[in-house]
């Protein structure tokens, strides 16, 4: 196809208009057309489909309720035993824990 493109400028160029030219570009317009229609069928067939979020029923809530026993004992014991900080940094961790008491 590149070839014949070539063709074709190289006899737009010289001024040498003749039914072979005129051919010629109306077989690159074809092609082209023909594979633009399979690059779209392509895109179709690709397109990803939307799917439903799944609802997960947890069958063991004790796992759960063990981990947010944990969680709970971890934060009292970060709270009762403070670190030496500056105290900007304190009252950002007294703001950090208030937010979770609300």
């Amino acid at each position: 196809m590149q070839q014949q493109m070539e063709q074709t400028e190289t006899d737009l160029v010289n001024k040498r208009i003749n039914m072979e030219t005129i051919r010629r570009q109306q077989e690159i317009v074809t092609r082209m057309l023909e594979s633009e229609k399979a690059e779209q069928q392509r895109e179709l067939d690709q397109k990803r489909e939307s799917q439903e979020a799944k609802d997960i029923y947890y069958n063991n809530p004790a796992k759960y309720f063990e981990y947010n026993k944990m969680k709970e004992k971890e934060t009292e014991l970060f709270r009762t035993v403070p670190p030496t900080l500056k105290p900007f940094y304190k009252s950002k961790v007294n703001a950090y824990f208030l937010s979770f008491d609300k």
